[in-house]
């Protein structure tokens, strides 16, 4: 709580003293204004995969006979995953959308053991592990749970 004292001698330099409190006080609210989205940027992630709706999904991977044989599915929310059998009972999933511009969909195209971005010519392996540039990051992965009996994956994130 901020007291005025205002005496007859006092007057002017209470008014100047309430105006420079005020400023402060005017001051320190809009930094704070300035400062809090920011703060809250750097906790929220931005990355390709923070643009993504959370989903959980099953997919049939019966055709997935070979080791590094990919199958090609999306998000509810249209986003393109690449799913890539490991072993017979390993599989992990690709959000095909390029870290380095955030290219996606049919500019992430996958032959043999490579995923190209057409974008900026950005190359990852099939674990999405970038191998060539200008990419800096990796592609993001999903949680993918293969089921023998019904050989389905179950991704989510």
């Amino acid at each position: 709580m901020i007291e005025f004292k205002i005496e007859n001698n006092e007057g002017l330099q209470s008014r100047r003293n309430f105006i420079k409190v005020c400023s402060k006080v005017l001051a320190g609210v809009t930094v704070i204004g300035f400062v809090a989205p920011i703060i809250n940027s750097c906790s929220n992630p931005t990355g390709p995969g923070s643009q993504v709706a959370p989903f959980n999904i099953s997919v049939d991977v019966s055709s997935l006979t070979q080791n590094n044989q990919a199958l090609r599915t999306s998000t509810p929310d249209s986003n393109s995953l690449l799913i890539v059998r490991q072993s017979a009972a390993s599989y992990i999933t690709l959000l095909l959308i390029c870290p380095h511009a955030l290219c996606g969909g049919s500019t992430m195209i996958q032959s043999g053991g490579t995923i190209y971005c057409s974008c900026h010519g950005s190359t990852f392996d099939l674990s999405g592990q970038v191998t060539q540039g200008p990419a800096q990051s990796n592609l993001v992965t999903y949680s993918t749970v293969y089921n023998s009996s019904t050989r389905k994956v179950t991704i989510h994130n």
